[in-house]
Protein backbone atom coordinates (compact mmCIF):
# COMPACT_ATOMS: atom_id res chain seq x y z
CA UNK A 1 0.00 0.00 0.00
CA UNK A 2 2.87 2.65 0.66
CA UNK A 3 4.66 1.64 -2.16
CA UNK A 4 1.61 2.54 -4.56
CA UNK A 5 1.91 5.83 -3.58
CA UNK A 6 5.72 7.06 -3.36
CA UNK A 7 5.84 8.22 -7.12
CA UNK A 8 3.24 10.66 -6.84
CA UNK A 9 4.86 13.36 -4.31
CA UNK A 10 7.75 13.50 -6.83
CA UNK A 11 5.79 13.75 -10.15
CA UNK A 12 3.79 16.75 -8.25
CA UNK A 13 7.16 18.25 -7.54
CA UNK A 14 8.36 18.17 -11.25
CA UNK A 15 4.91 20.11 -12.02
CA UNK A 16 5.28 22.55 -9.65
CA UNK A 17 9.06 23.28 -10.80
CA UNK A 18 8.12 23.80 -14.42
CA UNK A 19 5.10 26.08 -13.91
CA UNK A 20 7.58 28.22 -11.58
CA UNK A 21 10.20 28.52 -14.41
CA UNK A 22 7.28 29.38 -16.77
CA UNK A 23 5.90 32.25 -14.67
CA UNK A 24 9.78 33.64 -14.12
CA UNK A 25 10.66 33.27 -17.74
CA UNK A 26 7.60 35.14 -18.78
CA UNK A 27 8.38 37.54 -15.66
CA UNK A 28 11.85 38.02 -17.04
CA UNK A 29 10.86 38.75 -20.52
CA UNK A 30 10.30 42.58 -20.52
CA UNK A 31 8.99 44.72 -23.57
CA UNK A 32 11.97 46.63 -25.30
CA UNK A 33 11.22 50.56 -24.77
CA UNK A 34 11.19 52.49 -28.24
CA UNK A 35 13.96 55.15 -27.70
CA UNK A 36 16.47 57.95 -29.50
CA UNK A 37 19.98 57.94 -28.68
CA UNK A 38 22.82 60.30 -29.32
CA UNK A 39 26.10 59.23 -29.23
CA UNK A 40 28.02 61.96 -27.28
CA UNK A 41 31.00 63.84 -29.15
CA UNK A 42 32.31 66.87 -27.91
CA UNK A 43 32.70 70.23 -29.37
CA UNK A 44 33.96 73.76 -29.29
CA UNK A 45 31.72 76.30 -28.41
CA UNK A 46 32.30 80.29 -27.30
CA UNK A 47 32.42 80.48 -23.45
CA UNK A 48 30.59 82.47 -21.92
CA UNK A 49 30.41 83.24 -18.08
CA UNK A 50 27.09 83.54 -16.48
CA UNK A 51 26.78 85.65 -12.99
CA UNK A 52 23.67 86.84 -10.45
CA UNK A 53 23.86 90.77 -10.02
CA UNK A 54 22.50 93.34 -8.58
CA UNK A 55 21.29 96.64 -9.95
CA UNK A 56 23.72 100.22 -8.42
CA UNK A 57 22.86 103.43 -8.82
CA UNK A 58 26.11 105.47 -11.05
CA UNK A 59 26.44 108.00 -7.46
CA UNK A 60 25.00 108.14 -4.04
CA UNK A 61 25.08 112.07 -1.99
CA UNK A 62 24.19 112.61 1.40
CA UNK A 63 23.27 116.24 1.41
CA UNK A 64 22.52 118.78 4.39
CA UNK A 65 22.69 121.99 5.41
CA UNK A 66 26.14 123.64 5.71
CA UNK A 67 24.42 126.42 8.90
CA UNK A 68 22.03 125.65 11.55
CA UNK A 69 18.61 126.89 12.13
CA UNK A 70 15.38 126.32 12.14
CA UNK A 71 13.94 124.69 8.81
CA UNK A 72 10.60 126.60 7.26
CA UNK A 73 10.73 124.79 4.45
CA UNK A 74 10.48 120.87 2.91
CA UNK A 75 10.14 121.29 -1.24
CA UNK A 76 10.23 117.39 -1.88
CA UNK A 77 9.07 113.92 -0.77
CA UNK A 78 10.55 110.90 -0.64
CA UNK A 79 10.92 109.11 -4.23
CA UNK A 80 10.52 111.93 -6.04
CA UNK A 81 13.03 112.92 -9.17
CA UNK A 82 14.54 116.13 -8.58
CA UNK A 83 16.98 117.88 -11.27
CA UNK A 84 20.12 119.46 -10.09
CA UNK A 85 19.95 123.13 -8.76
CA UNK A 86 16.50 121.97 -7.52
CA UNK A 87 15.14 123.66 -4.33
CA UNK A 88 14.98 120.78 -1.39
CA UNK A 89 14.77 122.40 1.39
CA UNK A 90 15.44 125.98 3.73
CA UNK A 91 16.07 127.29 6.80
CA UNK A 92 14.64 130.83 8.78
CA UNK A 93 17.56 132.95 7.94
CA UNK A 94 16.40 136.21 9.82
CA UNK A 95 19.52 135.83 12.22
CA UNK A 96 21.74 135.84 9.34
CA UNK A 97 19.67 138.63 7.18
CA UNK A 98 20.46 140.86 10.81
CA UNK A 99 23.98 139.77 10.67
CA UNK A 100 24.64 140.60 7.48
CA UNK A 101 22.94 144.58 7.37
CA UNK A 102 25.39 144.84 10.29
CA UNK A 103 28.40 143.56 8.45
CA UNK A 104 27.15 145.61 5.52
CA UNK A 105 27.06 148.73 7.84
CA UNK A 106 30.67 147.95 9.65
CA UNK A 107 32.38 147.68 6.13
CA UNK A 108 31.02 150.83 5.11
CA UNK A 109 32.63 152.46 8.24
CA UNK A 110 35.44 150.91 7.57
CA UNK A 111 35.47 152.34 3.55
CA UNK A 112 34.98 155.33 5.04
CA UNK A 113 37.62 155.50 7.59
CA UNK A 114 39.94 153.95 4.52
CA UNK A 115 39.66 156.57 2.15
CA UNK A 116 39.92 159.64 4.38
CA UNK A 117 43.26 158.35 5.79
CA UNK A 118 44.34 156.96 2.96
CA UNK A 119 44.66 160.35 1.71
CA UNK A 120 46.83 161.72 4.62
CA UNK A 121 49.05 158.22 4.01
CA UNK A 122 49.59 159.65 0.26
CA UNK A 123 50.52 162.87 1.48
CA UNK A 124 52.89 162.00 4.34
CA UNK A 125 50.81 162.95 7.33
CA UNK A 126 49.69 159.39 8.13
CA UNK A 127 51.85 157.11 10.17
CA UNK A 128 52.82 153.77 8.28
CA UNK A 129 51.26 151.87 11.12
CA UNK A 130 47.90 153.90 11.23
CA UNK A 131 47.65 153.20 7.76
CA UNK A 132 48.21 149.17 8.10
CA UNK A 133 45.62 149.20 11.04
CA UNK A 134 42.77 150.85 8.74
CA UNK A 135 43.53 148.43 6.18
CA UNK A 136 43.56 145.49 8.13
CA UNK A 137 39.95 146.60 9.65
CA UNK A 138 38.59 147.34 5.91
CA UNK A 139 39.83 143.84 4.86
CA UNK A 140 38.06 142.04 8.15
CA UNK A 141 34.85 143.94 7.31
CA UNK A 142 34.67 142.58 3.63
CA UNK A 143 35.60 139.30 4.94
CA UNK A 144 32.71 139.65 7.61
CA UNK A 145 30.00 140.50 5.10
CA UNK A 146 31.30 137.96 2.23
CA UNK A 147 30.70 135.20 5.38
CA UNK A 148 27.43 136.17 6.04
CA UNK A 149 26.17 136.52 2.51
CA UNK A 150 27.61 132.47 2.52
CA UNK A 151 25.16 131.89 5.52
CA UNK A 152 22.18 133.23 3.81
CA UNK A 153 23.12 131.32 0.36
CA UNK A 154 23.45 128.55 2.57
CA UNK A 155 20.23 128.87 4.38
CA UNK A 156 19.01 127.33 1.05
CA UNK A 157 19.72 123.72 0.21
CA UNK A 158 20.00 122.60 -3.28
CA UNK A 159 20.23 119.51 -4.99
CA UNK A 160 23.30 118.96 -6.14
CA UNK A 161 22.85 116.05 -9.23
CA UNK A 162 19.98 115.10 -10.56
CA UNK A 163 18.05 111.92 -9.34
CA UNK A 164 15.66 110.57 -7.03
CA UNK A 165 14.84 111.80 -3.20
CA UNK A 166 15.81 107.97 -0.85
CA UNK A 167 15.78 109.27 2.22
CA UNK A 168 14.45 112.53 3.73
CA UNK A 169 15.73 113.11 7.27
CA UNK A 170 13.85 116.42 8.32
CA UNK A 171 10.56 118.00 8.94
CA UNK A 172 9.65 121.51 9.06
CA UNK A 173 10.09 123.20 12.33
CA UNK A 174 13.24 120.89 13.14
CA UNK A 175 16.38 121.70 13.48
CA UNK A 176 19.18 121.66 10.99
CA UNK A 177 23.00 121.35 11.74
CA UNK A 178 26.15 121.48 9.83
CA UNK A 179 27.52 118.24 8.92
CA UNK A 180 23.86 116.00 9.45
CA UNK A 181 22.65 115.02 6.60
CA UNK A 182 18.85 116.17 5.65
CA UNK A 183 18.73 114.28 2.39
CA UNK A 184 20.11 111.07 0.32
CA UNK A 185 19.75 111.46 -3.01
CA UNK A 186 20.95 108.63 -6.55
CA UNK A 187 21.82 109.28 -9.12
CA UNK A 188 20.30 106.98 -12.03
CA UNK A 189 20.23 108.06 -15.60
CA UNK A 190 23.30 105.73 -15.26
CA UNK A 191 23.59 102.19 -13.15
CA UNK A 192 25.65 99.54 -13.12
CA UNK A 193 25.33 95.81 -12.80
CA UNK A 194 27.49 94.62 -10.07
CA UNK A 195 28.37 90.90 -10.13
CA UNK A 196 31.40 89.01 -8.33
CA UNK A 197 33.70 86.91 -10.02
CA UNK A 198 35.88 84.01 -8.97
CA UNK A 199 39.97 84.43 -9.64
CA UNK A 200 39.68 81.92 -11.80
CA UNK A 201 37.43 83.44 -14.85
CA UNK A 202 38.19 87.06 -13.75
CA UNK A 203 41.33 86.71 -16.35
CA UNK A 204 39.07 86.40 -19.12
CA UNK A 205 37.42 89.93 -18.49
CA UNK A 206 38.21 92.88 -20.01
CA UNK A 207 37.33 96.19 -19.76
CA UNK A 208 35.09 97.22 -23.01
CA UNK A 209 33.84 93.62 -23.37
CA UNK A 210 29.95 93.52 -23.87
CA UNK A 211 27.68 91.79 -21.49
CA UNK A 212 24.33 91.03 -21.96
CA UNK A 213 21.97 91.76 -18.38
CA UNK A 214 18.90 90.30 -18.13
CA UNK A 215 16.26 91.71 -15.35
CA UNK A 216 14.16 89.28 -14.38
CA UNK A 217 11.66 92.22 -13.02
CA UNK A 218 11.05 93.69 -15.70
CA UNK A 219 11.62 90.37 -18.18
CA UNK A 220 14.12 92.56 -20.39
CA UNK A 221 17.80 92.01 -21.67
CA UNK A 222 20.41 95.09 -22.04
CA UNK A 223 23.87 95.57 -23.43
CA UNK A 224 25.65 96.98 -21.46
CA UNK A 225 29.83 97.37 -21.12
CA UNK A 226 32.23 96.12 -18.40
CA UNK A 227 33.55 99.71 -17.28
CA UNK A 228 35.07 98.21 -13.85
CA UNK A 229 37.28 95.40 -12.30
CA UNK A 230 38.11 95.87 -8.44
CA UNK A 231 42.02 94.84 -8.72
CA UNK A 232 41.46 93.76 -4.89
CA UNK A 233 39.88 90.57 -4.06
CA UNK A 234 37.08 90.64 -1.13
CA UNK A 235 39.28 88.86 1.81
CA UNK A 236 36.40 86.14 2.71
CA UNK A 237 35.17 85.23 -0.57
CA UNK A 238 38.32 85.88 -2.74
CA UNK A 239 36.24 87.36 -5.61
CA UNK A 240 36.70 89.91 -7.82
CA UNK A 241 33.55 92.74 -8.30
CA UNK A 242 32.95 93.82 -11.22
CA UNK A 243 30.60 96.42 -13.10
CA UNK A 244 28.47 96.77 -16.31
CA UNK A 245 27.57 100.10 -16.92
CA UNK A 246 23.46 100.52 -18.15
CA UNK A 247 22.23 103.62 -19.73
CA UNK A 248 19.07 103.95 -17.99
CA UNK A 249 17.81 107.76 -19.62
CA UNK A 250 13.87 106.48 -18.95
CA UNK A 251 14.29 105.06 -15.47
CA UNK A 252 13.28 101.83 -15.39
CA UNK A 253 16.42 100.25 -13.76
CA UNK A 254 16.07 100.53 -10.48
CA UNK A 255 18.96 99.77 -7.59
CA UNK A 256 18.47 96.22 -5.80
CA UNK A 257 16.85 95.01 -8.86
CA UNK A 258 18.37 91.34 -9.41
CA UNK A 259 20.19 90.92 -12.94
CA UNK A 260 21.55 87.93 -14.91
CA UNK A 261 24.43 88.58 -16.37
CA UNK A 262 26.38 86.82 -19.70
CA UNK A 263 29.27 87.60 -20.79
CA UNK A 264 31.36 86.16 -23.96
CA UNK A 265 34.76 85.98 -23.35
CA UNK A 266 35.90 85.37 -27.20
CA UNK A 267 37.41 82.03 -26.20
CA UNK A 268 36.54 78.56 -26.95
CA UNK A 269 36.02 75.55 -24.65
CA UNK A 270 35.81 72.03 -25.69
CA UNK A 271 32.99 70.64 -24.18
CA UNK A 272 30.22 68.22 -23.98
CA UNK A 273 26.70 69.18 -25.06
CA UNK A 274 23.33 67.32 -25.22
CA UNK A 275 19.69 67.81 -26.29
CA UNK A 276 17.70 69.79 -23.47
CA UNK A 277 14.67 67.54 -24.17
CA UNK A 278 17.38 64.52 -22.68
CA UNK A 279 17.90 66.23 -19.41
CA UNK A 280 15.35 64.82 -16.53
CA UNK A 281 14.88 66.37 -12.85
CA UNK A 282 13.13 64.86 -10.57
CA UNK A 283 11.42 65.95 -6.51
CA UNK A 284 14.68 65.72 -5.26
CA UNK A 285 15.56 68.65 -7.94
CA UNK A 286 18.82 66.07 -8.72
CA UNK A 287 19.62 66.62 -12.66
CA UNK A 288 20.17 63.29 -14.74
CA UNK A 289 19.90 61.32 -18.25
CA UNK A 290 19.66 57.76 -18.75
CA UNK A 291 22.42 56.16 -21.16
CA UNK A 292 21.90 52.98 -23.09
CA UNK A 293 24.87 50.48 -22.27
CA UNK A 294 26.14 47.62 -24.21
CA UNK A 295 23.03 45.06 -22.84
CA UNK A 296 20.73 47.76 -24.25
CA UNK A 297 19.75 48.48 -21.10
CA UNK A 298 18.98 51.70 -19.49
CA UNK A 299 21.51 53.50 -17.16
CA UNK A 300 20.43 56.74 -15.04
CA UNK A 301 23.33 58.90 -14.48
CA UNK A 302 23.69 61.83 -12.35
CA UNK A 303 24.81 65.06 -14.38
CA UNK A 304 25.63 68.73 -13.72
CA UNK A 305 24.38 70.73 -15.93
CA UNK A 306 25.76 74.07 -17.18
CA UNK A 307 24.33 76.92 -19.69
CA UNK A 308 21.80 76.28 -22.38
CA UNK A 309 23.24 77.37 -25.70
CA UNK A 310 21.76 78.98 -28.31
CA UNK A 311 20.17 75.77 -30.29
CA UNK A 312 18.31 74.69 -26.97
CA UNK A 313 21.34 72.06 -25.95
CA UNK A 314 22.73 71.77 -22.50
CA UNK A 315 26.56 72.10 -21.46
CA UNK A 316 27.15 69.43 -19.50
CA UNK A 317 30.05 69.90 -16.64
CA UNK A 318 30.12 66.80 -15.27
CA UNK A 319 28.83 62.93 -15.21
CA UNK A 320 29.42 61.97 -18.98
CA UNK A 321 32.31 61.53 -21.52
CA UNK A 322 32.64 60.96 -24.82
CA UNK A 323 30.87 57.81 -26.60
CA UNK A 324 28.23 56.87 -24.35
CA UNK A 325 25.02 57.21 -25.90
CA UNK A 326 22.67 59.38 -24.68
CA UNK A 327 18.53 58.69 -24.80
CA UNK A 328 17.04 62.06 -25.79
CA UNK A 329 13.33 60.65 -26.67
CA UNK A 330 11.04 57.95 -24.51
CA UNK A 331 12.88 58.32 -21.40
CA UNK A 332 9.94 59.65 -19.74
CA UNK A 333 8.80 55.86 -18.89
CA UNK A 334 12.00 54.55 -18.19
CA UNK A 335 13.61 53.48 -14.65
CA UNK A 336 16.79 51.53 -14.12
CA UNK A 337 17.34 48.50 -16.42
CA UNK A 338 14.67 48.83 -18.87
CA UNK A 339 15.55 46.89 -22.24
CA UNK A 340 15.39 49.14 -24.51
CA UNK A 341 15.27 49.28 -28.41
CA UNK A 342 16.60 51.75 -31.09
Amino acid sequence: MSMFFKPIPFLFIVILFTACGNKEEKKSQQTPVKVGILTIQRSNLPEELTYSGTIEPDNTAQIGFAVSGVINNVAVEEGQVVKQGQLLASIDATEYNNALAIASAGLEQAEDMYNRLNELYNKGSLPARDYIDVKTKLAQAKANKSINVKHISDSRLYSPISGIITEKKIEKGSTAAPGIPAFTIIKTDIVYAKISVPESEVGALKHGTEAGVFIRTLNDSITGKITIINPQADAISRTYSVKIQLNNNDGKLLPGMIADVSINTGRSINTITIPATAVVRDADNITYVFIANEQRKAVRKRITAGMLTGKNDIVVLEGLKDGEQVITAGQSTLKDGSVLSF
